[in-house]
């Protein structure tokens, strides 16, 4: 505990906001952030962060960050998968004592923090980061942990939500009409089982979520390097000037590539989600 004390003082005084800006050579490395930096927040004297797991019950059960709030998917999202609209967005942050000038951290122990940090981005919250290597990077750390079902936010937060952010995300019919030689393309982020299976949507490339994290080394928590997914970008024909629409299943794991994207400095206005994903996809071309 000693020694994790010490490292979480180092992250203070080395890691300011151009290292952070750089964190594993990211443009926007400011979107992650490394389990020391998140103890040294919470041991340290300055705003304290809230602290969010978006993990399933048991995990959260056995054992969580202290002081950490419990938001399991079902707590943001809509039916049939979708993302909540605004007013449902704010209470639900409001409900986690969130304002408009709390940092936000989000871990998972797979993929669900990208959905989550695309949510309040959505909504015009940009102080949010998410735990590299999320539950597993801070159980490794040896940093302190608290069990079983944690407490509520003391107090409700009084977070503002904008307006959606134009573009964050896309529907339907962006999809159907993208054109790569107009320059939009689609990107299916499932899982290769997933895409063999079912084919794509449209005209859409494969470009899975785990290419773009360590999931082949057991950990789906952990974002590779901007060297590495530069090099993956290079190699499946991203444009940064190109519209760039993802998918999956049901809009989760194509958060991944989003935030991977996001990190190496894609302008915004060219990054698009289709909520609707799949799930919506499917009932369309069955209803046709």
């Amino acid at each position: 505990m000693f020694r994790a004390v010490l490292l979480s003082l180092a992250v203070l005084l080395l890691c300011g906001p151009a290292q952070a800006e750089r964190y594993k050579g990211f443009p926007r490395g400011h979107a992650l952030i490394a389990a020391a930096e998140v103890n040294a927040m919470l041991e340290g004297s300055g705003p304290k962060p809230a602290v969010l797991a978006a993990v399933g019950k048991r995990r959260w059960l056995l054992a969580h960050i202290p002081g950490a709030r419990h938001v399991p998917r079902r707590a943001y999202t809509d039916r049939g998968g979708m993302a909540p609209d605004r007013a449902r967005f704010q209470a639900f942050a409001r409900g986690l004592g969130i304002d408009d000038d709390t940092p936000v951290v989000i871990y998972d122990n797979a993929y669900d923090a990208a959905r989550l940090w695309w949510l309040f981005r959505l909504y015009g919250k940009t102080d949010v980061r998410v735990l590299d290597g999320g539950w597993r990077a801070w159980a490794e750390a040896g940093y302190a942990i608290q069990r079983g079902p944690g407490g509520a936010a003391p107090k409700a937060g009084n977070f503002t939500a904008a307006p959606a952010l134009a573009g964050w995300t896309a529907g339907m019919a962006d999809v159907a009409d993208a054109r790569p030689e107009a320059g939009t393309r689609v990107w299916d982020a499932r899982d290769t089982p997933e895409w063999e299976d079912t084919g794509p949507i449209g005209r859409a490339r494969f470009i899975g979520w785990r290419a773009f994290r360590r999931a082949d080394e057991g950990r789906p928590s952990e974002f590779r390097t901007a060297a590495e997914i530069g090099a993956l970008l290079r190699q499946a024909g991203f444009e940064p000037e190109h519209d760039h629409i993802f998918y999956c299943h049901s809009g989760v794991r194509a958060a991944t590539p989003m935030l991977a994207l996001y990190l190496m400095g894609y302008p915004l206005e060219r990054l698009h989600l289709y909520d609707g994903s799949w799930i919506e996809w499917s009932r369309r071309a069955a209803n046709n």
